[in-house]
């Protein structure tokens, strides 16, 4: 059954784009549009199948805002389109529920991205949603059709997972990324006798706190763990606390292993954010997987900006990518996720102070 779309912009050229585009899927209808912020909020109070919105829409004064704040609390899923890159709401951004597909140019239309990204965005939304097509849209087509979907204030742990390239890449990421409210990992693969090197000096060249991590209990939050290199690791829950034991992995070539991680995590029901960086080979493909069937939110790095990009691609190739981003776009969401968790600290105290 092919699913109903309603795309919002006030531009005909970037809806003439859109729907040229969304003519080459077999999974959905013919789109109704609308030209205006207030059409467009009354088009999401009517539920269509999927909405696909301008963010120019969402600056558009008071019918702008009254449309963000619905788009954000909508349970279905929709596609933001940020067609000129100048960037989005940090709500928006904090949503397990918005797809967003942004542009290369800053302040101007990028027509290709649109032609490029917006199917896979498509393919996402409809996976979210738990769509019944007559053809699979990816691996994950035949998943549970109701994944589990929560709001980024309740992640537990974030994990990082990067191989060749990645020191370079993480020095200028950690450079944009605030500190952290949500306990976070890096899984890099190198030597043991490099990451507490490595740690040191991300935190010399950032500020934020870094330190390599052992077996034992995961740093809080606030601290960064750079998960010790030359061996493995798996999580673990003991009560209200996760734990890194050691593991074993016969014939595994990368330490420490991404997925060892990443399984080990949703094993344990641990509500787990992902990123998959540069790197060769396809370690963090299953794990993303494994995630991407419980609902959890895994990004890839755009592989036109990794020095290597098998892992990131690897994982868009199996569908287990919700967000494919730059990292600029990836440092954006870490501190949108940061914030929600803070968000969501301050509303319990508030709550337990009555």
């Amino acid at each position: 059954m092919r699913q109903r779309v309603s795309v919002s912009t006030a531009s005909a050229f970037l809806a003439l784009v859109i729907r040229k585009t969304l003519a080459r899927s077999s999974h959905v209808e013919a789109p109704t549009e609308h030209r205006s912020a207030d059409a467009a909020l009354a088009a999401l109070r009517e539920s269509p199948g999927l909405c696909i919105v301008d963010v120019e829409l969402l600056l558009d004064g008071p019918d702008g805002g009254a449309l963000r704040k619905e788009l954000c609390a909508r349970r279905t899923p929709s596609i933001v389109v940020d067609a000129r890159g100048r960037g989005v709401d940090p709500d928006v951004l904090a949503s397990p529920v918005i797809v967003v597909v942004s542009g290369h140019m800053a302040g101007e239309l990028d027509a290709g991205m649109i032609e490029a990204e917006l199917l896979a965005a498509v393919g996402s939304a409809l996976r979210m949603r738990g769509s019944r097509t007559t053809e699979p849209l990816s691996p994950l087509s035949s998943l549970s059709p109701e994944p589990a979907l929560f709001h980024q204030s309740a992640l537990e742990l974030i994990v990082i997972g990067v191989s060749t390239g990645g020191p370079t890449l993480l020095l200028r990421l950690f450079e944009e990324v605030r500190e952290p409210a949500i306990p976070m990992l890096i899984v890099q693969h190198m030597p043991g006798s490099e990451t507490a090197g490595f740690a040191a000096r991300l935190t010399e060249h950032t500020g934020l706190t870094v330190r390599e991590v052992t077996a034992g209990p995961l740093p809080p939050a606030g601290v960064i763990g750079v998960l010790a290199g030359g061996c493995d690791f798996r999580l673990v829950r003991r009560g209200a606390t996760l734990h890194l034991r050691n593991a074993t992995l016969e014939g595994n070539p990368f330490h420490p292993n991404v997925d060892e991680v990443l399984t080990s995590a949703v094993a344990a029901d641990v509500a787990v954010g992902a990123v998959i960086l540069t790197g060769m080979g396809q370690d963090g493909a299953a794990g993303a997987l494994a995630m991407a069937r419980k609902g959890l939110p895994v990004i890839a790095q755009r592989p036109d900006t990794c020095a290597v990009a098998g892992m990131p691609q690897a994982v868009i190739d199996n569908g287990a990518a919700r967000w494919t981003r730059s990292p600029e776009g990836i440092a954006s969401t870490l501190n949108a996720w940061n914030e929600a968790a803070r968000r969501g600290a301050r509303l319990g105290e508030k709550n337990c102070l009555g």
